[in-house]
């Protein structure tokens, strides 16, 4: 076989793999048959015993759970999103099958967009439209504080006063948000003072499923929200 010859074999094996890879398990009870962050095909009929639910994101971003028993192709729901997108499946799979290995502990927001002040974190994505809203956990809200939000590249900076047991907080509108810009807050306690640095992005309004959605905040380190949003999909 000539070098002409291989090399066009590995380029259509490569384009049907790819095409193939048309929907992403996300979530799965019978990890054994269907890993989460497993690459399906749509034409690929499959077979789900008796309470086996798998949830999969289809290339254009939308979401179809499918309980068992159930044996056929996973039917594809109706929408006015026609094209699919291959790089988000395979990016949907990726970030599934790294999330499998971490594990959050510490407390987080229940409300997704919030910005968590009390942590390490470095990212943090807002909804389109939407107002930055500053949380901080009940255990260290329960005194009163003061925040010194700066706007790292102008230096520009404000104080805020933190209530005691109020676990949100707007942003001061004294200080207009930068979207991609670092910000350093400081908060004093009483006893104690705590610093953070971090990034804010907001989300644009094109991104048209909640799967481009996921995508896109992790292409921005906005994890710890992706993976809320993720485990939301149904």
């Amino acid at each position: 076989m000539s070098i002409l010859s291989m090399l066009f074999l590995c380029i259509t094996s490569f384009a049907s793999t790819v095409q193939a890879a048309n929907m992403v398990v996300i979530h799965s009870n019978i990890t054994q048959l269907f890993p989460r962050g497993q690459l399906l095909d749509c034409q690929t009929s499959i077979n789900l015993p008796t309470d086996a639910k798998i949830t999969v994101v289809f290339g254009n971003g939308n979401v179809q759970t499918v309980s068992g028993p159930f044996q056929g192709k996973i039917p594809k729901k109706e929408s006015n999103i026609t094209l699919d997108n291959d790089t988000l499946v395979t990016s949907l799979a990726q970030f599934v099958v790294e999330r499998e290995t971490i594990r959050e502990l510490a407390p987080h927001p229940k409300e997704l967009w919030m910005v968590d002040v009390s942590t390490s974190k470095h990212f943090y994505c807002i909804a389109p439209s939407s107002q930055v809203i500053l949380w901080l956990p009940e255990i260290q809200s329960q005194s009163a504080s003061t925040l010194v939000i700066k706007h790292a590249p102008t230096g520009e900076q404000t104080e805020i006063e933190w209530p005691a047991y109020h676990t949100t907080l707007s942003w001061p509108s004294s200080l207009p948000v930068q979207y991609g810009d670092i910000y350093t807050v400081k908060i004093k306690y009483h006893s104690r003072t705590t610093f953070k640095q971090f990034v804010l992005y907001q989300l644009p309004e094109s991104l048209p499923t909640n799967s481009h959605k996921i995508v896109w905040m992790v292409g921005r380190g906005c994890i710890p929200q992706a993976n809320q949003l993720l485990a939301s999909l149904h």
